[in-house]
């Protein structure tokens, strides 16, 4: 019987790598072509790069998207990449999946203890649990990589606006203020205002890069900015007022942001002590009294516990990062 067992697991485990590869396979395909239109319009954008022989598939700002492309699309969306932002996550976003299966079958492992008795549960964490938990895993881990960079963008996005309200205020041209901020603003918003200003100055329009600007981001205050921007270039009037009055309501929101992580210093502290303690409990006990801990590590029933006490503290330790993120929105 566990030897089936065993066989049933290893089958499962080969279906969700095959799965795996070929969603990687297909979203690396399409990140592929996307780095070689970047790299033609790199060479557009390089003095001297090559001859200047511009033809109309790299001037047009809409392409024919095929059916291949669009369930790439949707592959990438599924297990939550972005494209476009992968080249800012801190790891290749392709070891992703594989070390969130790895974390997932370290779960199952720990599950299998306390329901070792329980067929009918134990069949349906590894038929049921095991994809729903890895998928989980994945979405949250390229989440928690662009809610990181999208936290310092919005941070750093009311120094970029004073910057160009001072360049505008002094006669500069708006594509020249766009340059100065993406040479003078830290990471990550310099490379944002980078990729802006080479748009603006091999000619696409700036309406156009704005609007891909705010989708490339997804936040609601370069949204703003694109609009009132796109309302400037084509009706005209003064743009510095509003930029300056956008400045001070992020720079509200980023201090009101700020404040709620004071307020909650005490409950994430709590957290980090519930978390840490018993751990250090467990190292005192084996140093102090040895065979009251080799309990949980020889025997079944010890194993058992052991496991549904890390998957409780885990689940308890989600919780309260979550009802703190909802805090915090």
């Amino acid at each position: 019987m566990i030897s089936e067992e065993i066989v049933v697991l290893a089958a499962l485990v080969l279906i969700l790598f095959g799965m795996a590869a070929l969603a990687m396979m297909s979203v690396m395909h399409g990140h592929k072509r996307l780095k070689k239109f970047e790299s033609r319009l790199n060479e557009v954008v390089t003095p001297g790069a090559r001859p200047a022989n511009v033809t109309e598939e790299e001037l047009s700002l809409t392409r024919t998207v095929t059916r291949v492309e669009q369930l790439r699309e949707k592959a990438a969306k599924f297990i939550g990449v972005d494209l476009r932002q992968s080249e800012t996550y801190p790891i290749k976003w392709w070891l992703v999946p594989p070390l969130a299966l790895a974390l997932t079958l370290t779960i199952d492992w720990l599950a299998s203890h306390p329901l070792g008795s329980y067929r009918v549960l134990l069949y349906a964490l590894f038929y049921i649990g095991t994809p729903a938990i890895w998928l989980m895993l994945t979405k949250f881990t390229f989440n928690w990589f662009m809610n990181r960079r999208n936290a310092k963008l919005l941070e750093q996005f009311p120094d970029a606006l004073n910057t160009i309200v001072r360049c505008v205020r002094v006669g500069i041209p708006m594509g020249e203020a766009l340059r100065t901020v993406a040479r003078d603003a830290p990471q990550p918003t310099k490379t944002e205002f980078d990729i802006l200003a080479d748009k603006v100055s091999i000619g696409i329009p700036l309406d156009a890069a704005l609007r891909e600007l705010s989708l490339r981001i997804k936040l609601t205050e370069y949204q703003f900015f694109a609009t009132a921007l796109t309302l400037q270039a084509r009706s005209g009037g003064g743009i510095t007022q509003t930029l300056e009055t956008l400045a001070d309501v992020i720079r509200k929101r980023v201090g009101l942001k700020a404040r709620g992580y004071a307020l909650t210093a005490e409950a994430r502290t709590s957290a980090m002590i519930l978390a840490v303690l018993p751990f250090v409990a467990g190292a005192g006990i084996f140093v102090m009294q040895r065979q009251y801990i080799v309990l949980l590590f020889n025997t079944s029933s010890g194993e058992a516990i052991l496991g549904a006490a890390i998957l409780l503290m885990g689940i308890g330790m989600g919780v309260i990062q979550f009802m703190i993120s909802n805090v915090l929105k």
